[in-house]
């Protein structure tokens, strides 16, 4: 369009010049792409040119669509043809006369985060200092010391950034929020910037995080926009420096807990609207309730850190999760990885001494204390994995309940042929299992048994054991939605031969049979599994979001989902509840006996696990249980792991029992030893 331009309008206006005021203004209305349309309304020839009356229809994202009529573009005829005669008035005809163009937004706080019971995680009530600049006021003498003042102080852009960010214009008055600092950093700060910046201030308020420390991973933080999405979110409305939700229920319930302001779209001259262009109505911001129990949450948390700090149970493991659920619900009580941290470092404007310290300490500990092990940690099962193996072999009418096998400590090689593998059990002063049934054969974790029922169900349907996993829940994400969670991964014939390009063996199956080899899963995936069995077969999908809105006028409250009810034979779940209730109370059999002792006003339902590691060394300690009142009436699901922790009996279950004893309000019992032998 520019080389259209008559000579004199050209001259007064550059390329360069008339390109950043287009660009400009379309970013103001939040234009998209091709979103303008034209609809001609009259043409008027006049002595040397004419004028071209017309509709201009915008479609933008922040005010939808809307219509500016009865525009006028003028047409001169030259030496060189016809030609426009353009003046920024062009753009809209409150340009020629010094008008800007302005979206005028009411900022919303942003609403809060509160556990089940309403107990604030998050809310709006710290206040900050807003920093402006305006171009009418722009340092004229040295631009460059100011740019560099303001880089110090708001280090997520240089000052090469923030000066063509908003560097002078062609002479227009806009102002820039630069950014927002605590009151304490602005008090130090002020002196030095009122020394090369003319600035104007505002206070307002900003996040707050209760309990910094709290559910880090499930909670989240605020942040600056990443560089890299500044024009994706200014498009959508929200200012170049607007805090948004980086990470957790932060980020992932970002629109419910921003709301949109009131907006208008504006000419202003002199601080006054001249015309309202356009308008968008806006919605509240609205407060987010978590499934979560905050006094749980924070007993589980603690029970992790000192598992570690002070038990001895991690004295050799890189971290630990932990994962309590409804079994008749899916609503997640507590959910913790450890280490953690506290996201109130992450809060750009933070009272926190040292926080980026904190936070450059956090992101080079080799532990990852950020990272979400809870629901994007993957591990090989072990033995919590027997929990669907026993089921698959229910199902496949090859064994009953009390089918019974000789665990003599060593398997034998297999009907044709396999190399010789020893159970867990071979390395004790006992040696052996003996004869055991089926559900003696969970409670006992036998690997022997195991091993004969992959090899039998392989023999005759390879891909029958992980068909029963998926439906169990297993190679694909939980369904969850409120959080990012990792699929697993469960390894079948057909994919098996299309990774390798190697036939599936029977051998193959042995083991996946005992959630070894190519079976990874996440705690969430396996607190998911025990719910699933404790409530007789119904599996829920996860959820951390309980309600939406305030507490008088929810818009919006969860129900329960079931992704599926598992359509197993009357005897499978039963069965399967029976070995695992009998883990922790049968004395000769039961894997964890030893660390439920005592445990009076409440039972605990379970099954430990012990999973070798890919790279070998220490191996991952679990146990997956249960817990109600009654064996018959579960409440609670828990799923716990300590990385390369060693022995799920001695390390992982301790860590259930102080769960379920501070649930159910039970005497907290000292820990235990570590070094027991059961996996």
């Amino acid at each position: 369009m520019h080389a259209m331009l008559t000579v004199n309008a050209a001259d007064a206006f550059p390329l360069p010049d008339f390109e950043r005021l287009y660009r400009r203004t379309a970013t103001t209305m939040t234009l998209l792409p091709d979103g303008v349309s034209y609809a001609l309304a009259a043409v008027v020839l006049k002595p040397g040119g004419a004028e071209v009356a017309y509709d201009a229809t915008f479609r933008t994202r922040l005010f939808g669509e809307f219509t500016d009529a009865n525009r006028l573009l003028r047409l001169v005829v030259t030496a060189r043809g016809w030609r426009i005669a353009w003046t920024p008035g062009a753009i809209f005809p409150e340009f020629d006369g010094g008008a800007v163009l302005t979206v005028n937004e009411s900022r919303l706080n942003r609403a809060n985060i509160y556990d089940r019971a309403g107990q604030v995680l998050a809310d709006q009530n710290g206040s900050v200092v807003v920093l402006t600049l305006r171009t009418q006021t722009y340092p004229t003498n040295d631009p460059a010391a100011c740019f560099a003042a303001l880089a110090r102080v708001f280090p997520a852009r240089s000052a090469a950034q923030l000066q063509a960010l908003y560097g002078p214009n062609t002479g227009r008055d806009f102002a820039y929020e630069v950014g927002a600092l605590s009151q304490t950093r602005f008090a130090e700060e002020r002196a030095a910037l009122e020394a090369v910046c003319p600035l104007e201030y505002s206070a307002r308020p900003t996040r707050r995080y209760l309990a910094g420390g709290l559910a880090p991973h499930v909670v989240g933080y605020i942040g600056p926009i990443p560089a890299e999405q500044v024009a994706d979110w200014v498009a959508r409305g929200y200012p170049q420096d607007a805090l948004i939700g980086l990470d957790g229920i932060e980020r992932s319930m970002e629109s419910t807990l921003a709301g949109e302001g009131r907006a208008t779209l504006t000419l202003r001259l002199n601080g006054v609207d001249v015309r309202v262009l356009a308008e968008r109505a806006g919605t509240p911001s609205q407060s987010v309730y978590l499934t979560l129990d905050r006094t749980l949450q924070e007993h589980v948390q603690e029970t992790l850190r000192t598992a570690f700090t002070k038990s001895g149970l991690g004295y050799q493991s890189p971290g630990a999760a932990a994962v309590v659920m409804r079994v008749d619900t899916g609503e997640i009580l507590a959910i913790a990885s450890y280490p953690d941290f506290n996201v109130e470092a992450f809060n750009p404007n933070t009272a926190l001494p040292n926080a980026a310290a904190q936070i450059a300490e956090w992101l080079n500990d080799p532990r990852k204390p950020t990272f979400n092990r809870a629901t994007l940690g993957q591990y090989p099962a072990g033995s919590v994995f027997k929990i669907v193996s026993m089921a698959a072999a229910l199902e496949s009418g090859k064994f009953t309940p009390n089918s019974y096998y000789t665990c003599s400590g060593v398997w034998n090689g297999g009907p044709i042929g396999d190399r010789l593998r020893k159970d867990w059990i071979a390395n004790t002063p006992r040696g052996s299992h003996g004869t055991l049934t089926l559900k003696q054969g969970l409670t006992g974790s036998c690997n022997i048994w195991f091993w004969h029922i992959g090899w039998t169900l392989s023999s005759w349907n390879p891909d029958f054991l992980p068909e029963i996993a998926r439906q169990m829940g297993f190679g694909a994400r939980t369904g969850m939605t409120d959080l990012p969670d990792a699929p697993g991964n469960l390894p079948d014939p057909a994919r098996y031969e299309q990774l390798t390009g190697r036939k599936w063996r029977n051998s193959d199956a042995l083991n996946a049979v005992i959630g070894q080899g190519d079976v990874v899963v996440t705690p969430l995936q396996i607190a998911q599994l025990v719910a699933t069995i404790a409530n007789g077969g119904t599996l829920y999908k996860p959820y951390l979001v309980q309600k939406i809105g305030i507490i008088s006028e929810p818009s919006y409250i969860a129900k329960p989902q079931v992704i599926r009810k598992l359509n197993f034979k009357p005897e499978t779940i039963p069965a399967i509840q029976q070995a695992m209730c009998a883990v922790t109370t049968d004395p000769t059999v039961g894997t964890a006996t030893f660390v439920f002792n005592g445990l009076k006003g409440a039972v605990v339902c379970g099954k430990t696990g012990t999973a070798e590691t890919t790279e070998g060394g220490p191996t991952h300690a679990w146990f997956a249980g249960y817990a109600g009142r009654r064996a018959d009436e579960p409440e609670i699901a828990i799923a716990v792991i300590v990385e390369k922790g060693g022995e799920g009996s001695g390390v992982a279950a301790p860590i259930v029992r102080r769960i379920v004893e501070y649930y159910y309000d039970l005497p907290i019992n000292p820990w235990w030893e570590v070094g027991q032998t059961a996996p």
